[in-house]
């Protein structure tokens, strides 16, 4: 299973997919935007004082009191122009009691199709309502929205949070939770650290949040902490082997960067209901993944599965559009088992039998028009990792073997951005090739993304020494032209 970003107003709303079976099932609604490209740096002109952002004041606040089987929640809202309040489409059947203060006393609020009327946001509003959580958990069954497993609740706040609607001006919103049994992926306020806060514009697509009587492991590289929720019940491995297992994962993606990147990530490991483990990042606030285990998956199994190390890869980099799932997907495919393998968990020669069989799902068929515009599953995960195999071979390349895709992304988390960050597909590719030195991202890109450019599969295995047997079979030749580039790809040494 895998993610991809995109969201309304650049928020992070995933697609679930597993590469073992191909099956592709989208987590969150077609009709979202892409993300909104980075903001450019300020500029000004010589002499002038240098610019200053004031950061937005906090415009929505609110205090949720766990009751049982319910949310109570109690919010305040600055002057909008908004003139009513909604949440998550599939949530509001479980909104009740929106009642507004004015005049010095409570009012019940109209509310029709979803949304409840709020003219007094005109001059600031506090309004109180309850959220029936575990009714719709029961009832929707999405992680995105909401989903009961393992005796705990997944909700992120969009689906429990009103908050004006149509809003289109950015200000702060923050949040806090009384009651045992809670944690979010959104960053602690500075100024108010009982309060998660974030941008009025991440509400949507806002990090996980979990509710319930889950184990808490911490897993530490250098100045980053991964906070691991677990689920009291439904899985074959302990808490330990859980711990264990994000801790392989994060050491890792720590070693392939140099660092791990993020600040904090919340991991949310949960039972699944299937053969297969599962996993779904969302990061606006902060970064988050939830984990759903497969049936019986156990601690010597555990060591093997992939989907912990793929979805931390997501976290650590910038979120693209939704028309770039491809580079997303495939930056996420493609790394995933170079970090294994430098692990010693996977061999040489497993990874890239493993390419061998999964390459050719990604070249492009009649009718296709690129990555950009093409999105089937095959384009979008394989395709995606034909494009970064493609990129590191012609980097190490033209370097000489002085740069590679690993500097490239190495550049890109350089600048601090990771899941959070909204950036366009050209901020992408150009600090991608500043820090290889190179314009192989963009010149790929003109190949594979904005049009069909195919590879020939046959021709890169005879350059990299990749022979295929009679059974499948994979031999690796260290007299190939590019040998020495197909062992580099494997090696753990990290460049200057």
């Amino acid at each position: 299973m895998t993610a991809w970003s995109y969201g309304p107003s650049g928020g992070k709303l995933h697609a679930s997919a597993n590469l073992r079976s191909g099956a592709w099932v989208l987590a969150a609604a077609f009709g979202l935007a892409a993300c909104a490209p980075g903001k450019p740096p300020l500029t000004r002109s010589a002499g002038n004082p240098p610019s200053i952002r004031v950061a937005p004041a906090v415009e929505w606040t609110y205090d949720v009191r766990v009751q049982g089987p319910e949310l109570a929640i109690e919010a305040t809202f600055a002057a909008t122009t908004a003139t009513s309040l909604a949440t998550d489409d599939d949530a509001a059947p479980f909104v009740a009691g929106v009642e507004i203060f004015n005049a010095g006393r409570w009012s019940p609020a109209i509310g029709q199709e979803g949304a409840w009327s709020a003219p007094c946001l005109a001059s600031g509003c506090r309004i109180r309502y309850t959220f029936a959580l575990s009714k719709a958990a029961s009832t929707i069954d999405s992680v995105d929205t909401a989903m009961a497993a393992g005796g705990v609740i997944v909700a992120p706040p969009s689906t429990w949070l009103l908050r004006p609607a149509a809003s289109s001006v950015e200000g702060r919103m923050r949040f806090r939770v009384e009651g045992d049994g809670f944690a979010s992926g959104m960053s602690r306020s500075a100024a108010a650290p009982e309060f998660f806060e974030a941008s009025t514009f991440d509400i949507d697509a806002a990090s996980f949040a979990v509710f319930g009587p889950f184990h808490t492991e911490t897993v530490r590289s250098g100045s980053s902490q991964v906070d691991v929720a677990v689920a009291p019940s439904g899985l074959a491995i302990s808490s330990a082997d859980v711990k264990a297992w994000v801790a392989r994962a994060v050491t890792g993606v720590a070693a392939y960067y140099g660092a791990f990147p993020t600040a904090r990530t919340l991991v949310v490991v949960v039972p699944g209901k299937g053969a297969d483990t599962e996993g779904e990042t969302l990061g606006d606030g902060g970064p988050s993944v939830v984990v759903r285990v497969a049936r019986g998956l156990t601690a010597s199994q555990v060591v093997d599965d992939w989907v912990v190390v793929h979805e931390l890869l997501h976290v650590t980099l910038p979120s693209l559009g939704r028309q770039e799932a491809w580079m997303s997907e495939g930056i996420a495919t493609y790394v995933e088992p170079i970090v294994r393998a430098r692990q010693g968990i996977v061999s040489a020669e497993r990874l890239w039998s493993d390419l061998v069989k999964g390459l050719p799902q990604g070249l492009p068929e009649a009718g296709d028009q690129g990555l950009e515009q093409t999105h089937t599953w095959g384009r979008t995960y394989w395709g995606g990792a034909l494009f970064c195999l493609v990129a590191d071979v012609r980097i190490r390349e033209a370097t000489k073997g002085a740069r590679s895709f690993d500097d490239a992304l190495r550049g890109i988390i350089a600048t601090g951005a990771n899941v959070e960050s909204h950036w366009s597909i050209d901020q992408f590719l150009d600090v991608g090739d500043r820090a290889t030195g190179v314009t192989v991202l963009r010149d790929l890109y003109r190949e594979m993304g904005l049009a069909p450019g195919t590879v020939s599969l046959d021709a890169l295995w005879k350059r990299l020494g990749v022979q295929i047997g009679r059974v499948g079979a994979v031999v690796l030749d260290d007299r190939a032209e590019l040998a020495s580039v197909r062992r580099a790809i494997t090696s753990p040494q990290l460049r200057d």
